[in-house]
């Protein structure tokens, strides 16, 4: 019998990512200048004087507007470098015994996405693969920015502030509320229900990340996906390699992911986090790039700050008790969708 442990649903850990992937790499590229590395967004590429910058994302755990997902996700990975997402490619899998009506309608959710964006779709790849019992797309954006303008995850320095826009855990209450509708629908009001289902509305930082990058003195920015503000907040200090500090009372959850927390006894600053974004920016920014967002009606917190490698990495309690901030096992949305034996795969 074999002892090699199955890999958990959703991103491959980090320790993986170091024994085995990041080391197979192919040929170096002196016009690569920001690479594969843990916690990074995006890859960026140096054409004269300015930058292209390429990121890629699946969409594996939604099923409704798959396609209209697909775009803002990679969206937010090429705004988070500090570049206006310009193209998109991807590749649509469909399972078997899928009929045209099916593709019309992802096609029809991607158009949609561009237009919010206005971005070009210019090409992909569209198939019927066997052994999926519903699709799955990978996208591939591709936006630019000047060369001496681009940010990325890896630049937060000591002494710098961070910035939640928006709630902590928005993807994932989305999610939560639609698939587990029929659970949650006699335990909130349906009123809540359709408030946070409609969270999904919420998923593009596009708009917050080119503000911020137009007020200036930002040196980092990370959007929490998987594993939600905590786990975002670990990639970025692991890619800075820097301590940090946040306030559990200064992180903004709004009042329907804490109830479906509650319900469901999972952690909101440990579920999918798309929708917010992360900001790291010199303390004299910080009042600026509030007010840009604001005035936009953008919701802004300061949670925390950038400290020494040697100060580690914690998240503050009320009680003024501290816990370490470590990138957990396993999203806590599959974990709730596991135990409650609720297979989408």
């Amino acid at each position: 019998m074999s002892t090699r442990r199955s890999l958990p649903i959703g991103k491959v850990p980090f320790q993986s990512l170091r024994k085995t992937v990041l080391g197979h790499l192919g040929v170096p590229n002196a016009r690569l200048l920001t690479g594969p590395a843990i916690g990074e967004d995006a890859a960026i590429i140096e054409m004269g004087d300015k930058v292209l910058v390429l990121a890629t994302d699946p969409i594996t755990a939604a099923i409704q507007n798959i396609g209209w997902l697909s775009v803002h996700i990679n969206a937010n990975d090429v705004a988070t470098c500090g570049a206006k997402p310009l193209w998109f490619l991807n590749s649509i899998l469909l399972p078997a015994q899928a009929n045209e009506e099916l593709l019309g309608i992802i096609m029809r959710q991607i158009d949609q996405a561009a237009h919010e964006l206005n971005i070009s779709v210019i090409g992909g790849h569209s198939e019927v693969t066997p052994g999926l019992n519903h699709p799955i797309i990978t996208g591939f954006m591709v936006g630019e920015a000047a060369k001496d303008a681009y940010v990325t995850s890896s630049g937060a320095r000591p002494g710098d502030k961070i910035i939640l826009t928006k709630y902590a855990g928005i993807e994932g209450t989305a999610i939560l509320a639609t698939d587990l509708a029929n659970i949650l629908e006699n335990k909130l009001t349906p009123t809540s229900l359709k408030k946070a289902q409609g969270l999904i509305n919420e998923i593009s930082i596009v708009r917050e990340a080119m503000l911020a990058v137009e007020v200036g003195g930002i040196h980092a920015m990370h959007d929490p996906t998987e594993g939600g503000v905590l786990n975002g907040l670990w990639e970025l200090a692991e890619a800075s390699n820097v301590g940090v500090t946040v306030y559990d009372e200064k992180i903004p959850i709004s009042y329907e992911t804490k109830t479906i927390c509650n319900i469901l006894k999972i952690d909101p600053l440990k579920i999918m986090g798309s929708g917010a974004l992360l900001i790291v920016l010199k303390s004299n920014k910080v009042n600026a790039v509030k007010s840009s967002l604001q005035k936009e009606g953008i919701m802004a917190s300061v949670i925390g700050e950038i400290t020494s490698l040697e100060n580690g990495r914690k998240l503050i309690k009320a009680d003024e008790t501290s816990t370490e901030i470590i990138p957990p096992k396993q999203d806590d949305v599959y974990r709730v969708l596991d135990e409650l034996n609720i297979n989408k795969f």
